[in-house]
């Protein structure tokens, strides 16, 4: 038996409990590192989470406008770490933050970029399918990138 096979029954009975006690689940639809990290874009920025099937902005902030966010875990890319942008994320959105997680949800890094800055670096990587993935150290050393993880590990931090 795998350890997925002999943790399943306490896995299935951890994310039940969590799923009957969440009220985030009544507000969002789910429980994600990707909700989270609109959550923490959306309060580093002084903004809110509008999400749900607003394609291309998750937060909408008084300083940054629109921002996508996208949200991904350590080592699920592959060797090369990227963010994945398409069309329609650039097409509604004003800012693109990336925010990247350990495996233990704790932060790695969370970066922003303007949308001329993204849609320079996502026509570079296009690929047929209208899909770009964008290298992670492109991402967050382009021109007019805007650092705020501190921003995002202050409000972590409130949270404890």
């Amino acid at each position: 038996m795998s350890e997925k096979q002999d943790h399943a029954a306490e896995d299935a009975r951890e994310i039940w409990n969590i799923l009957q006690t969440a009220k985030c689940m009544a507000r969002y639809d789910k429980i994600s590192h990707e909700i989270l990290a609109e959550l923490l874009v959306s309060i580093a920025t002084g903004g809110e989470v509008i999400g749900g099937n607003n394609r291309g902005s998750d937060v909408r902030s008084p300083q940054f406008g629109l921002i996508e966010v996208k949200s991904r875990i350590l080592g699920t890319d592959g060797p090369y770490p990227r963010v994945s942008l398409k069309q329609h994320n650039l097409d509604k959105a004003d800012w693109f933050a990336a925010v990247r997680w350990h495996r233990n949800y704790a932060l790695y890094d969370a970066v922003m970029l303007p949308k001329l800055v993204a849609r320079e670096l996502y026509e570079k990587k296009r690929q047929t399918t209208g899909l770009a993935h964008i290298g992670w150290a492109d991402w967050s050393s382009a021109a007019s990138a805007k650092n705020i993880r501190a921003e995002c590990e202050d409000v972590m931090h409130g949270l404890r």
